[in-house]
């Protein structure tokens, strides 16, 4: 059995529907907002993780352990920020 109920235009009149009150509508999600959440991630981790390995890659050839792995990591982290800033503000633009 259909249950019949009735809603309310935007004109002002009333009309007869199917639709269930209880029944959420579907939101559709949007492809190009989750890639833009996942983009951010890799935005942050990869710079960090490259000056990682490159550190250490020049830590262990030219003998000078600390030096290069806490420069690069530093180094990937100001990237990581700035990646950050990037997304924001071309997220903000195309908001507007």
């Amino acid at each position: 059995m259909i249950n019949n109920y009735f809603e309310i235009d935007k004109q002002g009149n009333l009309k007869e529907t199917s639709r269930e009150f209880n029944k959420k509508p579907k939101i559709k999600k949007d492809f190009f907002t989750e890639y833009i959440n996942i983009n951010v991630g890799y935005s942050l981790v990869t710079p960090i993780l490259i000056g990682v390995i490159i550190g250490l890659a020049l830590d262990n050839k030219l003998s000078t352990k600390p030096f290069f792995t806490v420069f690069f990591i530093f180094f990937g982290m100001v990237s990581s920020i700035y990646n950050l800033y990037r997304v924001y503000k071309d997220d903000r633009r195309k908001s507007h």
